[in-house]
């Protein structure tokens, strides 16, 4: 998805985008998203909150706490893997309690040259409504393999 764009550079006439990080969704999270989300209204609803994230900076590497307007915690199950849930509190689409689970590469991790982007990268993984406190041991599976798929897709690493 293409980040949230600002304002206009008045030297080129070109769109600035804003934040420190892009914001990215995988395919697989888009189509999770069609599953829960049957209006295309509500999906956009989901983006927004997910694109606040292009402001998450190097608070995420203290104890869990407030992000903007929203909590976040690293998936415990997942500890060291720089994968971390975003609580939404609002209702999009009927759903409630709704978890944008998403994937913080490490700094030392440099994108292959096709995939260089102006500012690093944050990865969308997946986003859902939670109906029960605890990851199933199926959600884990699916997180670390996404967050796998974009090592080596996107970085190089295996």
């Amino acid at each position: 998805m293409w980040p949230i764009i600002s304002h206009t550079c008045e030297v080129t006439n070109r769109m600035a985008l804003s934040g420190t990080n892009f914001v990215r969704f995988s395919r697989h999270a888009l189509q999770v998203n069609r599953h829960h989300w049957k209006v295309t209204g509500d999906r956009f609803e989901l983006r927004h909150f997910a694109l606040q994230l292009r402001w998450w900076d190097e608070r995420h590497l203290h104890h869990p706490g407030m992000l903007f307007d929203h909590t976040f915690e690293s998936i415990k199950a997942l500890s060291g893997k720089g994968i971390y849930e975003l609580r939404i509190d609002d209702d999009v689409g009927g759903q409630h309690n709704i978890r944008i689970v998403f994937f913080d590469p490490p700094a030392s991790w440099q994108p292959l040259d096709s995939e260089v982007k102006p500012m690093r990268s944050i990865w969308i993984l997946e986003a859902l409504p939670k109906r029960r406190n605890d990851w199933s041991v199926n959600d884990l599976t699916r997180f670390k393999a996404a967050r796998l798929v974009i090592a080596r897709r996107f970085y190089g690493k295996s």
